[in-house]
């Protein structure tokens, strides 16, 4: 689908309502082939990683400056800042995720910056109760294991997996490849309508 500026498309991964303009949270994937502006998301707080590309520069105007490369992928900041990005070496795509805050209930609402994950064997991950997460596989195959269900969910280079808010459950992340998988992990909580200011 084409940026709310007319200047970019993104691949919509998930998001919550699955229809319409307005949403709680939506987690896309954005090809960046020029430099240019972000649409503006008011009410709305952000967080983005690179995930192909080798440099990615982000200016919020009055709020200084970020810079994104393989060493360091991950950014957040907030929908209404006037954000330029520029390309110095070509071609980026990034994983975003915009999320709706509450300027009535600071608490009521989170979004952290990404992290990545190198996962060389298993790795234990506890999931809270009323957290979204998602795991997006930068490099190599894992999957995750749910000691509640006791069911396991695979996933490759490009793939997302999402966990829903639900019962506190442990996981455990596996790398099913001879090389460490690396993930970009994703953490927010998004505002009910009625904490939105309008």
């Amino acid at each position: 689908m084409p940026w709310r500026n007319g200047r970019g498309t993104t691949l919509e991964v998930a998001r919550e309502p699955a229809t319409g303009e307005e949403f709680a949270w939506r987690l896309s994937l954005a090809d960046i082939a020029q430099d240019g502006d972000f649409s503006a998301y008011p009410g709305y707080s952000r967080a983005l990683a690179l995930v192909a590309g080798k440099s990615l520069q982000l200016r919020f105007r009055g709020h200084g400056q970020c810079f994104l490369d393989p060493t360091r992928r991950g950014t957040r900041f907030e929908g209404d800042w006037e954000t330029h990005c520029a390309i110095p070496k070509g071609r980026c795509t990034d994983l975003s995720l915009i999320v709706r805050r509450s300027s009535t209930a600071p608490g009521a609402s989170a979004v952290h910056a990404p992290r990545v994950l190198r996962l060389a064997a298993t790795r234990p991950l506890l999931a809270s109760r009323d957290l979204y997460r998602a795991l997006f596989v930068l490099d190599g195959s894992v999957a995750i294991d749910e000691s509640i269900q006791g069911r396991s969910r695979h996933a490759h280079t490009r793939d997302t997996i999402l966990l829903l808010p639900g019962p506190r459950r442990a996981l455990t992340l596996r790398s099913l490849g001879r090389s460490p998988a690396q993930l970009i992990f994703l953490r927010w909580r998004p505002a009910k309508p009625d904490t939105l200011e309008l």
